[in-house]
């Protein structure tokens, strides 16, 4: 088919023919014959020379975090043994403006590579694709084109800070946060069981000297695999916690956290007041799971309908609510009702903006921009007490 050049070429062409034999005049006709047959030549060859090509997309990454750069590779195979033509494509990204570029004639039997970037500048998921291949001839005048429908999905995520991660005793209090290190005896991952005798081929390292000399024989330590604790991360979503900008920062602050959980071998939950949320992850792996769904986390209610959080679960709430920034007694009542050991506040309230800051008596961070948390985070252990015995 004509491109939009070839269609305004082939029109003049028509009218210079028109002209020429109208009025008699050689040169008009002359020149708009050329016109009309240069598009129709340009036709004819991408009717009869069709490229054939294999289009393979790869992606720096799945799972960037915003601002975070995108690079995208297409590695196009021609599967015919002539040149292809030049090749224009067009890449369909959802949020963005399409990628474009040309390609020059790729050898038959070999693959050649493109390349660009995209910049993301919210959280959410980038679609690339459907691919528009068109054939186009040297002069620009007629193009083929073809879609490759291929997609491929990139989940853009919040910002995440590095943080210490916290102890989570299995079923207790939280103790904010210091190195982390298990309670063990004498294996990294293991905790002390019960003792028993001594068989050959024992670790003798874990013998027992103070009941072996009681009973006088051999003891050894048996040791069981150590729990893991379990922190849930609850992001509060009601108005103003529900406007983007503000989810932006919430969300960032539940994604640093969580990170940092699952990093620590520890599990870990997202939830929000609104009833959504994520089921228990158990491994570091599944990281990917909580930074989709804060990825994607859009909106929110009034009300608070927070699902099962789970028995033996340290609780940490994130909010923007301006209540909880000014007002003790609202703060304390939201921690209550969540059974939340510390909330996480960010923004103004409504009498001011207040400076970032730690209330380690009353299990309160406040936040004001990004960056903040992981100073914040750390003072309470370097004090060596824990935030959940005041609370």
């Amino acid at each position: 088919m004509p491109t939009s050049l070839g269609w305004r070429l082939l029109a003049l062409g028509v009218v210079a023919v028109a002209a020429g034999r109208a009025f008699g005049i050689l040169e008009l006709y002359v020149i708009g014959t050329a016109a009309v047959t240069a598009v129709m030549v340009a036709w004819a060859l991408r009717l009869a020379h069709r490229s054939r090509l294999s289009l393979n997309r790869l992606v720096s990454s799945g799972m960037v975090a915003v601002t975070e750069p995108v690079d995208v590779r297409l590695q196009v195979t021609n599967l015919r043994r002539l040149p292809s033509p030049t090749v224009l494509l067009s890449e369909q990204v959802s949020g963005e403006p399409d990628a474009r570029f040309s390609l020059a004639p790729v050898p038959g039997g070999s693959t050649a590579t493109s390349s660009y970037r995209l910049q993301p500048t919210r959280r959410g998921v980038l679609e690339i694709g459907p691919t528009v291949v068109s054939d186009i001839d040297g002069l620009g005048l007629a193009h083929r084109r073809r879609i490759v429908h291929r997609r491929t999905r990139v989940v853009v995520h919040p910002p995440i800070e590095a943080l210490v991660p916290p102890r989570l005793p299995v079923g207790g209090g939280l103790s904010l946060p210091s190195d982390f290190h298990r309670r063990s005896l004498g294996l990294e991952s293991d905790e002390f069981d019960v003792l028993r005798p001594y068989v050959e081929g024992d670790d003798l390292r874990h013998i027992h000297w103070r009941s072996t000399a009681r009973l006088d024989e051999f003891t050894v330590r048996r040791f069981q695999p150590s729990r893991p604790g379990r922190m849930t991360v609850i992001i509060d979503t009601r108005p103003p916690g529900n406007l983007v900008n503000v989810q932006d920062r919430t969300t960032s602050v539940a994604a640093s956290i969580v990170n940092a959980v699952l990093r620590s071998g520890d599990e870990a939950q997202v939830l929000t007041t609104d009833g959504r949320g994520t089921r228990l992850l158990s491994s570091y792996s599944e990281v990917g799971v909580a930074l989709e769904f804060l990825a994607l986390l859009d909106g929110g209610q009034s009300g608070i309908a927070v699902q099962l959080i789970g028995e033996g679960s340290v609780v940490v709430a994130v909010s923007a609510s301006p209540d909880a920034i000014d007002d003790d007694g609202a703060r304390h009542e939201l921690a209550e009702r969540l059974e939340a050991s510390l909330i996480v506040t960010y923004g103004s309230g409504h009498r001011s903006t207040p400076a970032p800051a730690l209330d380690y008596e009353g299990g309160w961070i406040h936040l004001t921009g990004p960056g903040q948390l992981p100073s914040l985070w750390r003072v309470p252990a370097l004090a060596g007490r824990g935030v959940a015995d005041l609370v």
